[in-house]
């Protein structure tokens, strides 16, 4: 048979006792108060100029003074404050606003701030008088005298003045802690972003990885491709150090501009990360392609480039994802490719870029999966476009379309 819901919660509850934690409700409680000073007399005012019994006017002051610390509470900045001390003294986790809350979330932090203050002045009266039963064993230690009026007169002390005020005791405890509780919940449910700020929320969380699988890709791509062809042309350097050294020092030549290029592009893709701009932001686009072809054939790839068409006049975002496509196809030949070379083909139409990269697969040997098609199809398909790439007989083709205008 289930337990009930409150004997699951009761060791919870009784676990928070010996929390300090548990008992920051008195710090929230005297911020709520400091909070309503200001405001409390506004409330007594209200309540002065009605001509009503006493209780009555009592009652219309902690009416009026819960409606203006409602009011407060619908603004931007007292919302924020809010949730600070909260997440501070309640130890919530909610999270900051950006930008104006909508009315739902004014509302909402509205009726907080009232609920606050009406549970800060409940809990110091609750307390304030059952801290005047911690005088009962106080009067009988000290002798002060041998009877105290409780419920009825002439209650005679004695010993047990001990155990009541050890239960006195228990009693604040235990009112501070589930005070923090409720609290704390309470803070969670009204304090806590709408449906209209979670769903903004959730966009930017999305925008954000957006932005970070973009930025893996430009690593992937600018660094993968620089590490593998300076790979492979110092290994060709070591090589060739003794029998040609004008070849050695060539290959150096094309590693360190390789390297230095990659360093911008590194610096740029740290400076988004870190929020700063980047020292220089790389513009890498086909009119650059031919520096792609070069630094291959240094690497020992015989690259066939063609290029035909005003590549020079292609939208700025195609012709960076371009040259991406370009370098992505040559740094996977560099690995993969089998004899006979890699021919580049760019063609820059009126209404689309195509771009064909194709060489021989190996003749023996596993035929390895390339890497970076993923990147590259979520380039594309960014685009508009279309990518396809795989084996074709002995040749491995990548190809890549993107259209230029929007009925292309």
């Amino acid at each position: 048979m289930a337990r009930p819901s409150y004997a699951r919660r009761m060791p919870g509850f009784l676990h928070s006792l010996t929390r300090i934690g548990s008992y920051r409700s008195l710090l929230h409680a005297a911020a709520g108060a400091a909070v309503a000073v200001p405001v409390t007399p506004f409330a007594f005012a209200a309540a002065v100029s009605v001509e009503v019994d006493s209780r009555v006017r009592a009652l219309i002051a902690l009416l009026a003074l819960a409606v203006l610390m409602g009011l407060l509470g619908l603004l931007g900045p007292v919302r924020r404050l809010g949730i600070g001390l909260a997440n501070t003294l309640l130890g919530t986790r909610v999270p900051a606003p950006e930008g104006r809350p909508d009315v739902a979330s004014r509302l909402r932090s509205g009726l907080w701030l009232a609920l606050h203050t009406a549970a800060s002045g409940v809990l110091f009266t609750l307390l304030a008088f059952l801290g005047l039963g911690l005088l009962v064993p106080a009067v009988w230690l000290t002798g002060g005298q041998d009877t105290i009026s409780l419920v009825w007169d002439g209650v005679p002390l004695g010993a047990w003045t001990i155990p009541f005020g050890l239960a006195v005791a228990f009693a604040a405890l235990a009112l501070t802690a589930a005070a923090t509780l409720g609290l704390r919940t309470a803070a969670t449910a009204l304090l806590g972003p709408s449906d209209a700020e979670r769903a903004a929320l959730a966009e930017r969380r999305a925008a954000v990885l957006a932005q970070r699988n973009r930025l893996a890709r430009e690593l992937h791509d600018s660094i993968g491709h620089t590490l593998t062809t300076s790979t492979i042309q110092a290994a060709a350097a070591a090589d060739l150090v003794e029998a040609d050294p004008a070849q050695v020092r060539r290959a150096l030549g094309t590693i360190e501009e390789a390297s230095r290029s990659a360093l911008e592009d590194l610096d740029h893709v740290l400076g988004l990360l870190r929020e700063e701009p980047a020292t220089k932001e790389p513009a890498r686009t086909l009119t650059e392609v031919d520096v792609l072809a070069v630094r291959a054939r240094d690497a020992g790839l015989d690259v066939r480039l063609t290029v035909t068409g005003p590549v020079a006049a292609l939208p700025a975002a195609v012709s960076r994802e371009g040259y991406r496509i370009v370098q992505e196809g040559l740094t996977n030949a560099l690995r993969h490719a089998g004899p006979g070379g890699v021919d580049v083909r760019v063609e820059a139409g009126p209404e689309r870029l195509a771009i064909a990269v194709v060489n021989a697969l190996p003749g023996v040997g596993p035929r390895p999966g390339r890497r970076g098609l993923a990147g590259l199809a979520e380039r594309v398909e960014a685009l508009r476009g279309e990518l396809d790439a795989g084996p074709d007989g002995e040749r491995w083709r990548l190809r890549a379309t993107i259209p230029l205008r929007a009925g292309a």
